[in-house]
């Protein structure tokens, strides 16, 4: 493990013992909880991402750093919703199909990378649900050449997404909203 991963991984478990982070619910959708801890891995990721990149991130308290936050908790209340969309229509993604898009072995690794970091595997968990999604509501869809039968899978498609982020309940905790 680097210098810079241990520093980081020390950091959380001393902020986690100290009250901050932990099970603290930062939103609710569709009565499942995302919680501080799930939106401190997801802002931990980023941040490492911009310093591999030699990148910028924006410093804990400004602005730019609650905007961003706000906004990658509005990624994970969008998995959520496509989690709580797919049970309801029947659609499942093993850990064998993650593994497959990641190009993992099978009975690789399950839980993320040395890091503990697991965004790749949540975006390919996501990206299946949303293609197992799409091809539900799709199924039925015809037209008489390939792009009017594309253009009408999309546009149910939109459709149902848009269904699907207006009708479920999303509660944020005051600060926590996107564009907040």
């Amino acid at each position: 493990m680097t210098r810079l991963a241990v520093v980081a991984a020390l950091g959380l478990a001393l902020f986690a013992a100290c009250g901050g982070g932990g099970d603290k619910t930062v939103a609710e959708v569709g009565g499942r909880q995302v919680t501080q801890q799930q939106l401190d891995a997801l802002v931990q990721h980023f941040r490492r991402e911009a310093q591999n990149e030699g990148k910028d991130f924006p410093k804990e308290g400004t602005r730019g750093f609650v905007q961003l936050r706000n906004q990658l908790l509005g990624l994970l209340v969008y998995r959520t919703e496509l989690q709580q969309a797919a049970k309801r229509l029947g659609v499942n993604v093993t850990d064998g199909q993650v593994n497959a898009r990641l190009g993992a072995p099978a009975g690789g690794e399950t839980e993320g990378d040395t890091n503990g970091d697991t965004y790749a595997r949540d975006t390919v968990e996501a990206e299946l649900l949303k293609e197992g999604i799409a091809a539900k509501v799709t199924r039925r869809i015809t037209g008489k050449t390939i792009a009017e039968r594309s253009a009408r899978r999309n546009a149910a498609l939109a459709t149902f997404l848009a269904r699907l982020q207006r009708e479920t309940n999303v509660r944020y905790e005051p600060g926590y909203a996107p564009g907040s």
